[in-house]
């Protein structure tokens, strides 16, 4: 809820600019007289309609003159909504009449009651607040952003009742709704002694994008306020649904809030719901708690040395964020030594899972687990990428997947007026390493996504770890991901995604249980299940993948091993999400319990169908021209593979021999 403080002190001048016209009426002239020559000379002055319709007392003494007025009004600027931008029930105050004959303007108590404010702003140079009044003469900056404590005006009682703010910022989206169910000031003493200390109390609730919210403030003496020279001490909760926020500390000159120095402890069930505080676009998170030293400098907010869990991972850092301009800015180094990957899902769109999540994540985790659908498809939240720039860097020393050989990360997400790019994007999986860029463009309401990574020396052993097939499978493969398509979610991104996928392994071995198991050789595959496992030589494995319209069109499968051929044809409909795949196996040996049917793969991507092709297969012709057409470009992208050793690879050898 970050408020320029300098806009609401220039309304409030507006108050303040009228209390100080009764004033100096006062001490000359009757009631009937100060009240309608405040009305017409208020209006004057600030060029909007000021007007007293209910009664307006004045009470002389020479140490305390109160003055009572009732239904203040000061109308709203032309093109704005609601017809006034403030209503004041109730206005009581008494102040010293004496100390002004030494310019001083010293106030007893002051009470408002049921007052009302409208602060509304269309653009960056229209705003109801803007009173031509303060513009040309500063009258604002002087009387409420006073350089030291001799210009602001003493007060030893400040109390507002029943109060009510309301705050729209068209450009940043903010609406805010607050309802102030007190506000107590006292002016206390310097050399008050312990336990006598005045203090500024302040509580209200209201809502804030529609999100209900509560505040509760607690700081130092009106006579502490006053004075700049002295830093002033402020606990502030703010609690808005899980969201839990405390700030302790001191604020140095805390009218023009020129520096910060307060811890600063933030506990919540998702970290996207501090959206609708800061206008930060974050992802959903599990429950997290994060604290960290909160400063201020000019118009920068910063959280240095943070600490903290997001669901099972460590997260620490340093963050800053600039609203000087319109567009706020927002810059951080982000480093996490031991990461949930089930804490990532917020980045794909899907919710975050596993026991550190909130039970409204986990029962969405579970209707997605139930679902037959496998990609996400949550869409971005559009308005969100468009209301503030980013420069933020995640690194993550290990990342905890299972079943997956993930081992790190290294990503920058830069915003940029609803531009979103990860670049670089680095992922260290099964030793080896997933690079490239990603950009979302949601500048459009129908945002392009571009998807370039590549696949370089990812060990496959890793990917059987902790199962029997661990010691027969090794070797190393890469390849490439090219893919472009528009949508807010990623299940829409890939439905219409067009560009290329291709993987190719050279070299390594592979268990022959998965291997004559496809082949359906019982005779080879029958003691495997039984006995110890074996592993055969690959020479070369390709998968090579066209796009076009979502649709994954195979234009070679390969899998070439010492003991058989498996060439396959495979489609997948990302739209519809459904698989269409034949793989004939080719044994290479006699055996004539080979039975060489083919294997067909069908249906929802989540749950495929796995059975036998009983068809006629084609002639061992087919094989040598799928390899002799579509082989050969492949060999570019050989170094994916093995740095230094792709001249002398086996799958170099098929390729050549393939173009031959």
């Amino acid at each position: 809820m970050i408020i320029r403080h300098h806009k609401i002190f220039t309304a409030i001048s507006a108050i303040f600019l009228i209390v100080v016209l009764m004033i100096t009426f006062v001490v000359f002239f009757s009631e009937s007289i100060i009240k309608s020559f405040t009305e017409n000379k208020g209006s004057e002055k600030i060029e909007r309609k000021l007007t007293i319709d209910g009664a307006f007392h004045i009470h002389w003494h020479w140490l305390y003159t109160e003055v009572h007025a009732e239904k203040i009004h000061i109308s709203n600027a032309p093109g704005y909504p609601e017809a006034n931008m403030m209503t004041l029930d109730t206005l009581d105050f008494t102040f010293k009449p004496l100390k002004l004959l030494v310019g001083k303007l010293e106030f007893g108590d002051i009470t408002l009651d049921k007052l009302f404010l409208v602060l509304d702003k269309k653009s960056a140079i229209d705003a109801n607040w803007n009173f031509p009044v303060f513009s040309k003469a500063n009258v604002a900056s002087q009387a409420a952003l006073a350089d030291n404590r001799h210009n602001f005006p003493i007060i030893q009682n400040l109390e507002l009742k029943d109060g009510h703010i309301i705050y729209r910022d068209a450009l940043k989206g903010m609406n805010l709704d607050l309802k102030l169910d007190s506000v107590n000031g006292q002016g206390g003493d310097d050399n008050a002694s312990k336990g006598s200390a005045k203090e500024f109390k302040m509580s209200g609730s209201g809502t804030i994008q529609k999100q209900n919210f509560k505040v509760d403030a607690v700081g130092g003496s009106l006579e502490t306020l006053r004075d700049s020279t002295k830093e002033y001490p402020l606990t502030l909760k703010l609690v808005m649904g899980p969201t839990d926020i405390l700030v302790k500390g001191t604020f140095k000159d805390p009218i023009k809030l020129t520096g910060i120095n307060a811890s600063l402890k933030i506990v919540g069930h998702n970290m996207a719901d501090l959206f609708y505080l800061t206008a930060i676009p974050l992802p959903p998170t599990p429950p997290y708690t994060l604290e960290g030293q909160l400063t201020k400098a000019i118009d920068v907010w910063g959280y240095k040395d943070f600490k903290g869990k997001v669901g099972g991972s460590d997260l620490s850092g340093n963050l800053s964020y600039d609203t000087s301009q319109e567009r706020g800015f927002l810059k951080a180094d982000l480093v996490s030594n031991i990461m949930d990957s089930r804490d990532l899902g917020g980045f794909i769109g899907l919710s975050p899972s596993g026991e550190n999540a909130a039970p409204e994540q986990k029962q969405a985790a579970a209707e997605k687990k139930a679902s037959s659908k496998l990609i996400p498809d949550v869409p971005l939240k559009l308005e969100r990428l468009r209301a503030t720039d980013l420069d933020v860097i995640l690194k993550a020393a290990k990342i905890n997947a299972p079943g997956l050989p993930f081992k790190g990360m290294d990503v920058r997400f830069d915003l940029q007026h609803g531009l979103l790019k990860l670049n670089p994007f680095n992922v260290v999986l099964a030793d080896g390493t997933i690079d490239g860029t990603v950009e979302i463009d949601a500048q459009k309401d129908i945002p392009p996504m571009k998807m370039n990574l590549n696949l370089r020396r990812l060990s496959l052993g890793q990917f059987f770890v902790n199962t029997r097939f661990e010691k027969t499978t090794q070797g190393f493969f890469g390849g490439k991901v090219n893919l472009a398509g528009e949508g807010a979610s990623l299940a829409d991104v890939l439905a219409t995604s067009n560009g290329e996928i291709t993987i190719i392994m050279s070299g390594g071995k592979i268990s022959r249980l998965l291997i004559e198991a496809s082949d359906l050789d019982i005779a080879q595959a029958l003691p495997l299940f039984l006995g110890k496992d074996k592993s055969t030589n690959i020479r070369c494995g390709v998968t090579d993948f066209d796009v076009k319209g979502g649709i994954l069109t195979s234009k070679v499968v390969v899998l070439d091993t010492n003991d058989s051929l498996l060439v396959g044809n495979v489609v997948i409909d990302m739209k519809r999400e459904v698989i269409n795949a034949k793989l004939d196996a080719k044994p290479k040996d006699s055996s004539i319990f080979s039975a060489q049917i083919p294997i067909t793969v069908s249906g929802k991507l989540k749950a495929p169908s796995v059975g036998l092709d009983t068809k006629k297969v084609g002639a061992k012709g087919v094989t040598a021209a799928v390899l002799g057409s579509l082989l050969t470009p492949l060999a570019a992208i050989i170094p994916f593979i093995e740095k230094g050793e792709a001249e002398n690879a086996d799958c170099r050898a098929l390729i050549n021999h393939a173009g031959k």
